[in-house]
C-alpha cells in the first residue's frame, strides 16, 4: 500500500489571481475560489449554458483556473471544453489513433516520486504530413483521457508528468499548429499538468524559453524544465531510476510494448 503525504502548500498555495492549486477533489476551497465559482455559475445560469450531468464543482473551479479567475474569459472557454466534451472523436480511438501510439511516439510508462503517471511524447518522430494538428488534438485527447481515468487517483494523485524528446529538434521543425495543441489540452485538462519536461532542447527552443520565462511566475516557470542530453541526470531528481527506462538513465529494460499501457511495480 502506497501512502502520500501532501504539504497543504502542495494542495493549494497563492492569494486571489495568484493561486495555485495541484488538488482540486475532496478538499476544501477557499474563500475567493468559491467566490469565483459562484460569479462563473451565475453566468452559466444567465446564458441558459446546459452542464452535462456529471458535471462538478470541481469542473468549475478548473475552468475558473484556466481563465485565470476572469469570468469574461471563462464563459466562451467553458463553451469550448463543453464541445470538445461532447464530441465522440476524441473520447474514442479509431485505428489510426492506435497505430499511432503504438508505434511508440505517445505513451505512459513508470511514475514519480508523488506516484503520478509520467507520459511520453516523442515529437521529432512524428510524421507531420500523416499527423496533422487535427490528428493530434484527437490522439491526445483519447490518451490523456485514458490516464486521466483509468491512472489518476482524487484528491491524492490528480496530475502527471509529461516528458517531451524533442532529439534536438529545431523550433521550426514542430508539430505544426503546436500552440493550438497545447491550448487545447491545457483547456480540456485544466489541473493535470504537473511539470512539462523539454528533453535535449534546441538552441533556438532553449532562447525561445529563456525570454518566455522571463514573464512568467515562479508557479509558471516551476512547471517546465529544459534539459539537454548533458545533464540528463536531472530527470532523476524528477522521476525515481526504478521507474525510468535505461535510455533516460533509469534502471528499467526500455518500454517495448506501448498499447495497453504496462503497469511498473
Amino acid at each position: 500500500m502506497i501512502t502520500l503525504i501532501f504539504l497543504v502548500f502542495y494542495i493549494k498555495h497563492g492569494e486571489k489571481e495568484k493561486h495555485c492549486r495541484k488538488i482540486f477533489e475532496g478538499v476544501q476551497y477557499d474563500q475567493y475560489e468559491v467566490e469565483k465559482i459562484k460569479e462563473l455559475e451565475a453566468e452559466i445560469q444567465k446564458k441558459n449554458i446546459k452542464l452535462p450531468d456529471n458535471w462538478t464543482q470541481s469542473d468549475t473551479l478548473k475552468i475558473v483556473y484556466n481563465s485565470k479567475f476572469k469570468i469574461k474569459d471563462a464563459i466562451p472557454r467553458l463553451q469550448d471544453h463543453l464541445a470538445w466534451r461532447a464530441n465522440a472523436q476524441f473520447h474514442n480511438p479509431n485505428p489510426e489513433m492506435i497505430e499511432f501510439i503504438s508505434q511508440g511516439l505517445l505513451y505512459t510508462f513508470g511514475r514519480d516520486y508523488q506516484f503520478r503517471p509520467v507520459i511520453y511524447l516523442y515529437t521529432y518522430l512524428i510524421d507531420q504530413k500523416k499527423y496533422n494538428k487535427d490528428f493530434m488534438i484527437m490522439v491526445l485527447s483519447f490518451f490523456l483521457g485514458f490516464v486521466k481515468k483509468s491512472m489518476l487517483l482524487p484528491g491524492k494523485v490528480e496530475n502527471w508528468v509529461f516528458v517531451v524528446e524533442t532529439n534536438s529538434q529545431g523550433v521550426f521543425s514542430a508539430p505544426s499548429g503546436l500552440g493550438d495543441i497545447i491550448k487545447t489540452m491545457a483547456l480540456n485538462f485544466a489541473g493535470c499538468l504537473h511539470k512539462m519536461v523539454v528533453l535535449n532542447p534546441s538552441t533556438g527552443l532553449n532562447l525561445m524559453w529563456s525570454g518566455a520565462s522571463a514573464v512568467m511566475d515562479d508557479d509558471a516557470k516551476a512547471k517546465n524544465k529544459f534539459i539537454t542530453k548533458k545533464h540528463l541526470d536531472q530527470l532523476k531528481e524528477i522521476i525515481p531510476p526504478t521507474q525510468l527506462e535505461k535510455k533516460f538513465g533509469g534502471q528499467l529494460e526500455n518500454c517495448n510494448k506501448f498499447w495497453p499501457p504496462q503497469i511498473i511495480q
